[in-house]
């Protein structure tokens, strides 16, 4: 084989080496990107649900005897299947005895974290102070409320689908 033989094939060799690699750094850029943004997401989703279960629990242990209407529209707006339907209900009779008692409830969501998600269902535990007050106590009674949200995403946006008191 002659010099300029052997030349012309190891520049062919290295040409074609350095085109392997380019193409293998290529393709581990395109998958990081892929991976982070995947990664984004779930954050993004993350964080949408414990915007929506924060502000659903906040509107739920916030509320005034004399704009009862609104305060039970606005968790009901922020609500799906039986947990809203409950809601509803319950919500005339509960109307009832917040007049009579001239009750109020100021929440101030303290801690909130997301315990499982994916990209439609997310379950949010939530620490809730509260103060109420009504005729019986007019300077108002500190309560905590943990509370357990399961939440959907329903056309784009997260709603509680079930509350519950915890511990």
């Amino acid at each position: 084989m002659s010099p300029v033989t052997a030349s012309r094939r190891g520049s062919t060799i290295l040409a074609w080496a350095l085109s392997v690699l380019l193409v293998v750094a290529l393709a581990g850029a395109t998958l990081s990107v892929i991976a982070l943004r995947a990664q984004d997401a779930r954050a993004s989703e993350r964080e949408g649900a414990m915007k929506a279960a924060r502000q659903l629990a906040l509107d739920f242990t916030t509320y005034r005897y004399t704009s009862w209407d609104a305060d039970v529209k606005r968790v009901l707006d922020d609500s799906t299947g039986q947990f809203r339907e409950e809601f509803k209900s319950g919500s005339d009779t509960v109307r009832t005895e917040v007049v009579a008692n001239k009750a109020t409830s100021t929440g101030d969501v303290k801690e909130a974290a997301v315990v499982s998600n994916d990209k439609d269902s997310a379950q949010v535990l939530v620490i809730v102070n509260a103060v109420v007050t009504n005729t019986a106590s007019k300077d108002g009674v500190a309560r905590r409320y943990r509370i357990k949200l399961d939440l959907v995403r329903e056309q784009g946006r997260w709603l509680t689908a079930d509350l519950q008191a915890v511990g």
